[in-house]
């Protein structure tokens, strides 16, 4: 495997040492002025260094002040004299805290001429409720590969899924998955005053993240999408639609506010807010509320604002099905999971039901199942598995993100979609499994504690690179079921510090016993 020896020879990290000024004007007519920070690379393999300068432009609005729960839109170009110069030097404020909230943080390795960089997009994790990009530092990640990162933010909760309420329009029932395609239309419009190649972009994001990369992939345009490949770190719709107000109430706490009678969350919002709910004065009566009153609501009743089926204008419900009628944008995806997933819920949720109790909730009228899925994560199964609450904990890793990541690569591959599988197994200081997220500081070259981690970190820097430059051949290993070893194992046993492949079937030998709960009325064809 030439791309995985490759990566699994480099090993770097980077300081920054200076910062200066750089400046950039844009289609809406001012001119942006973020520093220019010269960035050292040391090769660790063979102790060479580098230099790379690294533009960095925080708080750029990729769309004007969006009205409440409406789509967003593009900047309008400023007209007339006055002062067109933005200081673009500070983190904007979270999209949790402030609907004016539409901002890019852009790190751009400095072009002065030939081929334009390749672009990588990334989309917060949090569920769809909480996060922002402040945290976000691509700039490592741009200097290792020489591609330009953006992070972008997006509504968040109600303000960004209001969902089905009466007096919104059809395609704009899921703000925050417009506020993602108004930013894949700003950088057609824009990347190329930073050096990027408007036709090499790739969308990614973690968790939430994810969930918004795969509604990208499953909503219009279709024919022309703006992005070119798709990178899924542990998530995806199919874990949201089917999971999240399934057992994730009971397991994350998230929700527990949510009217199990299929009452919409906004109208129970607006209920608690002694809003009336007929016609469209429940959204005339939110739209009317201040900011901080509408979310100290939300986090009084414990409400989940979940993305709705707007027929493939921004979302499917039943992404499944768009995929096996091939209503999906065709461009290659890398996708993966975390070891131990589970980590993430709080362990007094994960304990307050015995397993059998959990796949009660998850099988309520199918005890055959139950019985399959007690054999499958016995005490003593596997080296994972020495008690019940290892069991418990390792159903809800498998449940809710590892086996769904399973599932959704494969039926990828089954549709045609050029797909590349990982699954990060790092050991994490303490000896801890590697969690939820744990991967994000990883991809994007944080301070690790350790010298194998460090080289693994800049190895998987190294994939996406190699993804995002040129998503046709991958991330440097062989496309997901092209041969039994297909999985891109990252920090697995044998080798913390590399890439290497393995089996998935490993990995996945508990992942039939969910299949009728992801899916029950899948077609029995292969499909």
């Amino acid at each position: 495997m030439r791309f995985l020896s490759t990566i699994n020879q480099l090993g770097l990290f980077i300081a920054a040492v200076t910062a200066q000024r750089r400046s950039v004007s844009l289609k809406d007519g001012k001119t942006y002025v973020g520093t220019a920070t010269q960035v050292q690379v040391v090769n660790l393999e063979a102790t060479t260094t580098a230099t790379a300068t690294v533009n960095k432009f925080l708080g750029v609005p990729f769309a004007e002040k969006p009205v409440r729960f409406r789509a967003s839109r593009l900047p309008v170009p400023v007209a007339g004299p006055g002062n067109k110069t933005v200081e673009a030097v500070k983190q904007p404020p979270a999209c949790g805290n402030d609907e004016d909230c539409l901002y890019l943080n852009i790190f751009a390795p400095q072009y002065t001429s030939g081929s334009k960089k390749a672009v990588l997009v990334w989309w917060h994790g949090g569920a769809l409720q909480f996060g922002s990009i402040s945290g976000t530092d691509g700039s490592t990640l741009a200097a290792n590969e020489d591609i330009i990162v953006i992070a972008a933010q997006y509504r968040l909760g109600v303000f960004g899924f209001p969902g089905n309420v009466s007096g919104l329009p059809g395609n704009e029932l899921n703000a925050g998955f417009r506020d993602q395609k108004t930013t894949l239309q700003w950088i057609q419009e824009n990347i190329e005053a930073f050096g990027g190649d408007r036709t090499r972009v790739t969308i990614a994001g973690e968790s939430g993240g994810a969930v918004s990369v795969d509604s990208q992939l499953l909503s219009e345009p279709f024919d022309k999408p703006l992005f070119h490949a798709a990178i899924l770190q542990s998530g995806g719709l199919h874990t949201f639609n089917r999971i999240a107000l399934g057992v994730g109430p009971y397991s994350t706490g998230l929700g527990t506010g949510n009217k199990k009678d299929g009452e919409p969350p906004f109208l129970t919002l607006a209920k608690a807010m002694d809003c009336p709910v007929d016609g469209d004065k429940a959204l005339l009566c939110l739209q009317s509320k201040p900011a901080a009153e509408v979310r100290a609501a939300v986090n009084r009743v414990n409400l989940l604002f979940p993305p709705v089926d707007d027929n493939s204008q921004s979302s499917v419900g039943d992404s499944d099905s768009a995929r096996r009628a091939r209503r999906t944008v065709n461009v290659p995806v890398l996708i993966g999971s975390t070891f131990m997933e589970g980590l993430i819920f709080p362990q007094s949720n994960i304990a307050s039901k015995t397993f059998d109790q959990w796949t009660e909730v998850i099988y309520p009228q199918n005890a055959s199942l139950r019985v399959e899925a007690k054999r499958a994560y016995a005490v003593g199964a596997s080296w994972l598995i020495q008690s019940e609450s290892d069991a418990v904990n390792l159903l809800h890793s498998d449940y809710q993100f590892a086996c769904t990541t399973t599932y959704d690569a494969n039926l990828m591959v089954k549709t045609g979609i050029p797909t590349w599988r990982y699954l990060f197994n790092a050991s994490l200081p303490g000896g801890r499994l590697a969690g939820h997220g744990s991967d994000v500081g990883f991809v994007f070259g944080e301070r690790q504690s350790s010298d194998t981690n460090r080289v693994l970190s800049r190895r998987i820097q190294a994939a996406w690179g190699l993804f995002t430059k040129n998503p046709a051949t991958g991330p440097g290993w062989v496309k997901y079921g092209s041969v039994p070893n297909s999985l891109g194992n990252m920090g697995g046993e044998g080798d913390r510090k590399s890439i290497t492949l393995t089996d998935p079937a490993v990995v996945d030998s508990r992942c039939h016993v969910w299949t009728d709960a992801y899916d029950p009325n899948r077609p029995r064809n292969g499909l």
